[in-house]
């Protein structure tokens, strides 16, 4: 029963943030159903989260109690709360390949891979998920013990969960946009992807940390 109470709150929340966003952007006014983010954690996804807020969408980031339901092969609540924004960054949005079955559920959506270069984002990962340095705090349920040990096979998953999106799009380009916020990419790329105008104000640049690399939430 608790559980149950729980579920039920979790979606009320959800609706709550998703249905009384006072600057929704309509439906009609854009060309896409919905824009899912598909890259790897610490590659810049709370900068694209707020430019995701500037253009007027609502947005769904790091969720810990839908990642653990769909780490434990359970997606249902997943979906439903997919229903319920325009735009979705971090976890679990971009984790268990679940960009294959986002797009045959809402046929329309656009998806962004962000990019960084190789080294920054292994130095980065490795200091937010390592067990043994956790510079931000992140609970222990998400840190990675013996970091050192796995390193190269986390390389070698992150490089090849990038082929395996860039192949699934290979023959829909207008639907993957690859970007590199870390290096500067920025409104002129993402609002014609959208089909949106190109926004005047500065691109979102956030979380970074003393050296200038981008330091993210979860994702």
């Amino acid at each position: 029963m608790k559980l149950k109470t729980f579920l039920i709150e979790h979606l009320r929340l959800c609706k709550q943030v998703a249905h009384f966003d006072p600057f929704h952007r309509p439906r009609g006014q854009r060309t896409f159903n919905k824009i899912f983010e598909v890259g790897s954690p610490k590659t810049g996804t709370t900068s694209l989260g707020n430019a995701f807020k500037k253009l007027a969408l609502t947005r769904k980031g790091w969720d810990p109690y839908l990642y653990e339901q769909c780490k434990r092969g359970d997606f249902t609540e997943t979906f439903e709360v997919a229903n319920m924004f325009d735009t979705f960054v971090d976890g679990p949005w971009h984790d268990f390949d679940l960009y294959q079955e986002l797009d045959r559920r809402f046929p329309g959506s656009k998806f962004i891979l962000l990019e960084r270069d190789l080294d920054e984002w292994s130095i980065s990962h490795e200091k937010y998920f390592s067990a043994d340095i956790n510079a931000s705090g992140i609970p222990p349920a998400f840190l990675i013990r013996n970091y050192k040990e796995m390193q190269k096979q986390i390389i070698a998953e992150h490089l090849e969960k990038y082929k395996n999106v860039k192949a699934y799009f290979n023959k829909r380009p207008q639907d993957l946009l690859i970007m590199n916020v870390c290096r500067g990419d920025g409104w002129e790329k993402l609002c014609p992807f959208l089909g949106f105008s190109t926004v005047s104000s500065s691109f979102p640049c956030d979380n970074k940390s003393s050296a200038g690399s981008l330091r993210v939430r979860h994702g």
